[in-house]
């Protein structure tokens, strides 16, 4: 388990209430030092996955507006873009070259209801079909001189935005900008960025890249999918707390990986996928995941046995019963921010009901406790074959990883 970093700035409005927090890209290595230099797409994919996965949008910006750094290929390709427009603002960086692509990949980002917010903007009349899909224009102070500035305000006036002065150092300056009109404010003036940590646990490297192939695969359907999902707990945890977040703002209990697939979509799966590919990932799985995987498969074919319908719910309960030693924390925390049906929640906090009755067969199984690990409608040889064969099934898949 490694420690992930998010920077947090608060951007005010005129009553000096926190608008939005914009979210910054900080390394692990180097979080109480200056940043090493890293690509920008680095940078955004990041501060993404720490952001929404990791850390959890609701951690970190609560209900206020999360304004994400953006860059050139996320806003072309937007389909790169793989949460809702509900509680974030796209920023466009301000060395992002205007062009007639650039044009049009916002106004889909636009029509699709993000709030746009141009970074550092510097104006120039020939990008007014920007300007007017955007909703914020943040100036940086210490790029223009108070004459400078001034006019920016002018000419920024004429359209229907907000203006943001970031970079307040000074209470003068402060004081300038509230009178010229801005809208909202930040700097260290008000408020130097915050360094918000959490713990990531690390997904494995091949699950990953395993999981990118199905999806590019365009003959993979979605039962492809969740077994490609199903061989990594990590990713399976992640993707579950993922649909749940703020980012999805959905409604409804998820009863399986297949389930949370299909919410979802493709498109989101393929892009959370690939960002996590580009994160920095362990390649060795722990001891533990072998454990996790292997109740995972006997618990499913027990079901099997049994003639339940659902065997993949069973599968999952035998995955995550395992999440309290991989992350060293309790498992009723863990399954806290998971959107999973209540029978599933109880099964793995108190082994009741069927699933919870096949939990405790298989954990029991594991440390040889003969006298728990039974189940009333199979013999003693059914249960030793769903052993043999999750056992098996497990080796299988950690020799691959």
């Amino acid at each position: 388990m490694s420690n992930v970093f998010v920077g947090r700035q608060p951007i005010f409005d005129t009553k000096l209430n926190v608008y939005a927090y914009e979210l910054l890209y900080r390394s692990a290595e180097k979080v109480n030092t200056s940043e090493g230099m890293v690509s920008p797409e680095h940078a955004t994919t990041t501060t993404i996955i720490n952001s929404f996965v990791e850390i959890g949008l609701e951690r970190l910006v609560r209900d206020k507006f999360a304004a994400i750094n953006l860059t050139e290929q996320f806003i072309l390709e937007e389909s790169k873009i793989p949460f809702s427009p509900t509680q974030v603002i796209l920023e466009i960086l301000e060395d992002i070259p205007v062009t007639p692509e650039l044009i049009k990949a916002t106004q889909r980002l636009v029509d699709a209801g993000y709030i746009i917010a141009l970074d550092d903007y510097i104006y120039n009349p020939a990008h007014a079909p920007l300007i007017n899909l955007a909703s914020i224009i943040k100036i940086d102070l210490m790029a223009l001189s108070r004459d400078e500035l001034i006019e920016h305000v002018q000419e920024l006036k004429k359209f229907d935005v907000k203006l943001l002065a970031e970079k307040i150092e000074t209470a003068d300056e402060f004081i300038v900008c509230r009178e010229l009109g801005f809208d909202y404010f930040q700097g260290y003036f008000l408020s130097r960025p915050q360094i918000i940590k959490g713990k990531s646990l690390p997904a494995n490297k091949f699950t990953v890249l395993n999981l990118l192939s199905v999806l590019h695969n365009p003959d993979s359907d979605p039962d492809d999918l969740a077994e490609a999902i199903n061989t990594d707990v990590t990713t399976s945890y992640k993707l579950l707390k993922l649909i749940n977040s703020a980012a999805f703002n959905l409604q409804r209990e998820i009863e399986s990986i297949e389930h949370g697939v299909m919410l979802l979509g493709r498109q989101n799966l393929c892009s959370w996928a690939s960002m996590l590919a580009m994160s920095t990932l362990n390649d060795r799985p722990s001891e533990i995941l072998r454990t996790a995987m292997t109740r995972a498969k006997m618990c499913e074919l027990i079901a099997e046995k049994l003639g339940e319908r659902s065997a993949e719910r069973y599968f999952t309960v035998g995955m995550f019963s395992a999440l309290d030693l991989l992350l060293q924390r309790s498992l009723e925390d863990l399954l806290e921010p998971l959107p999973l049906g209540d029978d599933v929640i109880t099964a793995l906090l108190h082994h009741e009901g069927i699933l919870g009755e096949t939990l405790t067969c298989v954990m029991a199984y594991e440390v040889s406790d003969w006298g728990n690990a039974v189940m009333n409608q199979l013999s003693e040889n059914d249960i030793f074959v769903a052993n043999i064969e999750a056992v098996t099934w497990a080796n299988g898949i950690m020799d691959t990883l």
